[in-house]
């Protein structure tokens, strides 16, 4: 995926402030409130590991794929670093396919907004249900559709001594697409290296996650306002689904 070609190198420092312990921690208050078995997990969009290295490190059997080789290379070398097995793979998530049945699937950090064709997310869905064992569960998050709407034509600029990054926002309302234009400078010694990327991402409505999810053959459990048991509010930035693929 060449929007991540060069952000990986940063990716990183850009999230060094949140704490993806606190995110494994609620994976497994959910895994808990619905009873939920739980040794082997694929971790999708897992970027530079970062969500997919505490749940290994916790002992679970964690697959980690992505369609970004450069994200890729970056999990790798840090699981080595940190002694954790985990294991990883490129791959479109839209052909999904997993050496054996999950008892669990996740997809963090806007990894399924970046699915911006309707019909792409379904199939998505469907490769999901398709590689969890029956009774397995699917949580993943989205942003919410007022948080990517009111960020249009916004511009943010990150300045240091290794990095300078200006983000230039746009919203089309007639597709509920978010685009993200970066351009960045990257302190390579004495000189700076400048890349371009554009990052696509589409907002879904509660209504219309929950019908795909419905058609891919799952069992919507919740859905709820980031990072809790409360129910969406009008203010939520980001919501979390629990779907589950029905037990025979």
């Amino acid at each position: 995926m060449s929007q991540y070609n060069k952000l990986a190198d940063i990716y990183d420092c850009l999230v060094a402030g949140i704490d993806y312990e606190e995110w494994a921690d609620y994976i497994e208050k959910i895994l808990r409130k619905f009873s939920s078995e739980t040794r082997y997990i694929a971790d999708l969009a897992c970027g530079t590991g970062n969500t997919t290295l505490p749940l290994a490190a916790r002992g679970y059997d964690v697959y980690g794929i992505d369609i970004s080789p450069a994200m890729l290379e970056k999990a790798i070398q840090k699981a080595k670093e940190k002694g954790i097995a985990a294991s990883f793979s490129e791959q479109d998530i839209r052909q999904l396919s997993l050496p054996r049945p999950m008892d669990l699937i996740t997809c963090y950090h806007d990894g399924l907004n970046y699915i911006v064709n309707p019909g792409d997310l379904g199939e998505v869905f469907r490769r999901v249900y398709e590689s969890l064992r029956p009774g397995g569960l699917f949580i993943f998050d989205l942003n919410a559709v007022d948080k990517l709407s009111d960020t249009g034509g916004d511009t943010t600029f990150v300045d240091d001594k290794d990095m300078s990054l200006v983000w230039e926002t746009s919203y089309d309302l007639a597709t509920d697409v978010w685009e993200i234009k970066l351009t960045g400078f990257i302190r390579r010694g004495d000189l700076y290296e400048k890349f371009v990327e554009v990052h696509q991402e589409k907002a879904y409505k509660e209504s219309e996650v929950l019908t795909f999810l419905e058609d891919a053959g799952f069992e919507a459990l919740a859905v709820y306002h980031g990072f809790s048991f409360e129910p969406p509010k009008p203010s939520s930035r980001r919501l979390f689904y629990v779907a589950r693929k029905p037990a025979k």
